[in-house]
């Protein structure tokens, strides 16, 4: 069972949550939190949480558990949207921006990490090849 391809990339991104995790847990983040803040801040600072759900690919409750913590945290306020009383956007804090500039550094890290013993032609090859998976189940 080991050996299945679907077994061996479920348990290489068990592996990047766990590393991810602990990672930022300094900057009081999981791998989730952190995505969404790198999404809103590729996003100036600020989307609703309909927008969050379609990038994380995740369920309505899912984000608002998400935002309900990075909330709590200090990493963003929720609000009424004006144009749209059924939404709420989520806008980034002070807080969240000067971590977020972080962010690159973790996740390039870890990408440095999976990646050492490759060399750029078989990373290319990879990228290739986890994207054609990707749209074939897509």
């Amino acid at each position: 069972m080991e050996s299945h391809i679907g077994y061996l990339i479920k348990s290489i991104n068990d592996k990047i949550k766990v590393h991810a995790d602990a990672d930022l847990k300094s900057h009081n983040l999981t791998l989730s939190q952190s995505r969404v803040l790198m999404f809103l801040v590729k996003n100036d600072g600020k989307a609703t949480q309909k927008e969050i759900e379609d990038f994380l690919k995740v369920s309505h409750p899912t984000v608002v558990g998400l935002v309900s913590r990075m909330k709590e945290n200090g990493f963003v306020t929720v609000m009424q949207d004006t144009d749209d009383r059924r939404n709420k956007v989520v806008t980034l804090t002070d807080t969240a921006i000067k971590t977020g500039s972080n962010m690159d550094k973790v996740v390039a890290g870890m990408e440095a990490k999976m990646l050492k013993s490759l060399s750029a032609e078989q990373i290319k090859q990879l990228t290739e090849m986890l994207e054609t998976i990707y749209r074939n189940i897509k």
